[in-house]
C-alpha cells in the first residue's frame, strides 16, 4: 500500500493503519487518539505504520475522544424479550464490579435506531459497547465505533464483516439436538417454527444432490437453527417437507401463534414441532391448546429457552436451555479486557446449551 493512500487510492483510515501494524482497529484508534491503555511497543508500531501510510487523524474525531468516562453501552434488540433482559443483567453486574456504569439502549430490532444508539454512545465518549446487532451484514456503524478507538463485543450474533469478539451459542448443534430428540421418539413428520429478520431472511433450497432441503442465508441464530433442524432430518434420511418449515418476522406471541395455528391446521399436520425461539415456543404452545391438540398425546413439542413458564405449565415443556445472563457476563468481561489494552486476535466465545427433557414429547 502506497504512502498516503488506503485501499483503491483512498485516504488511509484507522482500519488501514491497524491492518498495516497487525493490531485491532480499537487498539489503533486508542494509540492514534492518545487515550486508553496501549503497550508502548504497540503504540510505537502503530505510529510507524501510520507514518508509512501517511495517515492524518481527523481533527474533529480526535477532539471528541479525550479520555474515558468509566461507562459502557449495552444495545439490546428487544429488552421485552426475557433473553435480552437477562443478558443486560449480566452486562450490568460486570460493569458494576469494574466500577463502571452501563448505559442501556433498546432498539426494537430496528437498524436505524441501533445506528443512532451507537452515535449517542460515541458522543458520550463511551469506553466500550456490547451489542446484539440487528444486522450481521450492515455493520458500518460498528466499524466506525472501532475506528474511534471504542472496543465492540457482539452478543448472540456474530459477523465476519466486523473485527470484533463475539459471545454466542452453537445454534446449529442446539437445533440438531432438539430435532434428534423428536426423531428418537419415532417422529418423522416434524414441523419447524422460527422467527427471522425479513431483511436477512433465509431461503429454502434443494439440498446438494436434489434430496431434501437446505437453507441459504446470513449466519443469524434463527437461520442457523433452521440449518440444524434440516441437518438432523438429513442425518436420519428423513425428507423435510417444505410446508412444515415455517418462518417469518414473528416479533410477538400473537403473530407466532397465528402461524402455528396454520401449521397445525394442515390437512396432514405434523406430529411434532420444534419452536426455535422463546416467542415461537409460547406461540406454539398456545396454538396447540386453541386447536385442541393435546400435548404430548396429539403433538410433541420442543421449544427454545428455559423460561419460568415452561416448567410451570401442564405439561412442562422440553426446551433447549441457554444462559443469557452468563452470555452477558462473558461479553462484558471480554469488553473490559479490550478496554484494559488486550490486543489478542478477535475471539468467538461459544457457551454451552443443554436439552432439558420434560413432558411435552412422547413416543409416536
Amino acid at each position: 500500500m502506497g504512502a498516503g493512500t488506503g485501499p483503491r487510492g483512498s485516504r488511509p483510515t484507522v482500519a488501514d493503519v491497524a491492518r498495516e501494524a497487525g493490531v485491532s482497529v480499537a487498539t489503533a484508534g486508542r494509540a492514534l487518539g492518545g487515550y486508553g491503555r496501549v503497550r508502548e511497543d504497540l503504540r510505537a508500531r502503530i505510529r510507524e505504520a501510520a507514518d508509512r501510510l501517511g495517515y492524518s487523524p481527523n481533527a474533529i474525531a480526535r477532539s471528541m475522544r479525550s479520555g474515558g468516562t468509566r461507562s459502557i453501552g449495552f444495545i439490546g434488540a428487544d429488552i421485552a424479550n426475557p433473553y435480552f433482559a437477562a443478558a443486560m443483567r449480566g452486562v450490568c453486574d460486570v460493569a458494576r464490579a469494574e466500577g463502571y456504569e452501563a448505559i442501556l439502549f433498546n432498539v426494537d430490532d430496528r437498524l436505524d435506531v441501533e445506528r443512532n444508539a451507537v452515535q449517542v454512545l460515541l458522543d458520550k465518549q463511551i469506553d466500550g459497547i456490547v451489542v446484539s446487532p440487528t444486522s450481521v451484514t450492515d455493520v458500518g456503524h460498528l466499524r466506525r465505533a472501532q475506528e474511534r478507538g471504542v472496543p465492540v463485543v457482539l452478543l448472540d450474533r456474530t459477523s465476519p464483516l466486523v473485527d470484533a469478539d463475539s459471545v454466542v451459542i452453537d445454534n446449529v448443534a442446539a437445533a440438531r439436538g432438539a430435532t434428534a430428540h423428536l426423531l428418537d421418539r419415532g417422529h418423522r413428520r416434524i414441523g419447524l417454527l422460527a422467527s427471522i429478520d425479513p431483511a436477512e431472511g433465509p431461503e429454502l433450497v434443494a439440498a446438494p444432490g436434489g434430496a431434501g432441503l437446505g437453507v441459504r442465508g446470513a449466519a443469524r441464530p434463527s437461520v442457523d437453527r433452521i440449518r440444524g433442524f434440516l441437518a438432523a432430518l438429513d442425518e436420519r434420511a428423513v425428507t423435510a417437507d417444505r410446508e412444515l418449515v415455517r418462518f417469518g418476522p414473528f416479533l410477538d406471541v400473537t403473530t407466532a401463534e397465528r402461524e402455528a395455528v396454520a401449521l397445525l391446521s394442515l390437512p396432514d399436520p405434523p406430529t411434532a414441532v420444534f419452536a426455535a425461539e422463546n416467542v415461537t415456543t409460547q406461540g406454539l404452545y398456545t396454538a396447540a391448546r386453541r386447536c385442541g391438540r393435546a400435548v404430548p398425546g396429539d403433538l410433541s413439542l420442543v421449544g427454545f429457552d428455559d423460561l419460568d413458564w415452561t416448567s410451570l405449565v401442564d405439561p412442562p415443556v422440553t426446551v433447549v436451555a441457554q444462559s443469557p445472563i452468563d452470555m452477558g457476563r462473558a461479553a462484558a468481561e471480554r469488553l473490559f479486557r479490550r478496554i484494559k489494552g488486550d490486543d489478542a486476535p478477535r475471539e468467538r466465545i461459544v457457551l454451552p446449551t443443554r436439552l432439558v427433557v420434560r413432558s411435552s414429547t412422547a413416543e409416536l
